[in-house]
């Protein structure tokens, strides 16, 4: 008790008796259990006063976080500048391999899954190209100067389509339509390229 660990709850029996009694009953055990003090005025004012702390909840930002890091920015836009400018060039260069005729109500867009045959002329006579869907045409595709060249490459690719297929003609608006470009289209309505081709129209470009 001296020691101030027996609390009023606890309890004690007398020597030579059985009942046990709690320390708390007893007026010989008061003064050594702590009394409380009334509650003061400056008391409660101290619990009213707002509390201060030393720290912050939030990691204060650098002077650095307050300028934008622009080089991210500019790499990306400089590859989409060059992925821009080859895709241009590409489909540019895909559609000058012919001169093809000019028209002011054209009603029909090109398809990019359409195969393109282009017809070009050299001093009359007919040169001819054969390009895949979305591609230039490869080496020995391009400059085919007999039309049976051309219908052979042809039907080599029309066997690899899962599915008719269109084609699209560039013909050179100089060459005879007639003798040319006649000759090719009364081909390709013949086996096996009719089996293979749903739909041959004419590349044309737009008049101002």
């Amino acid at each position: 008790m001296q020691q101030g660990r027996v609390l009023e709850n606890d309890m004690w029996k007398p020597s030579g008796t059985k009942d046990w009694h709690p320390f708390g009953g007893r007026p010989e055990f008061a003064p050594y259990f702590p009394v409380p003090e009334t509650q003061r005025t400056e008391d409660q004012a101290e619990a009213l006063e707002p509390v201060h702390v030393d720290f912050t909840y939030g990691r204060p930002r650098a002077e650095e976080d307050d300028d934008v890091d622009m080089i991210p920015l500019i790499d990306v836009s400089l590859v989409l500048l060059v992925f821009f400018m080859l895709s241009a060039t590409t489909v540019a260069g895909m559609a000058a391999f012919a001169r093809v005729p000019e028209t002011r109500n054209s009603v029909m867009a090109d398809d990019p899954r359409a195969f393109r045959i282009d017809v070009t002329n050299d001093a009359g006579r007919p040169i001819y190209s054969l390009a895949v869907p979305g591609k230039p045409p490869e080496e020995d595709e391009k400059n085919l100067r007999q039309l049976s060249a051309l219908l052979d490459r042809l039907a080599r690719r029309l066997e690899n389509a899962s599915e008719p297929v269109e084609i699209v003609i560039n013909a050179d608006k100089d060459l005879d339509f007639n003798k040319h470009v006649g000759d090719l289209l009364l081909a390709l309505r013949l086996k096996p390229y009719c089996d293979k081709i749903k739909l041959t129209t004419f590349g044309v470009s737009q008049k101002d």
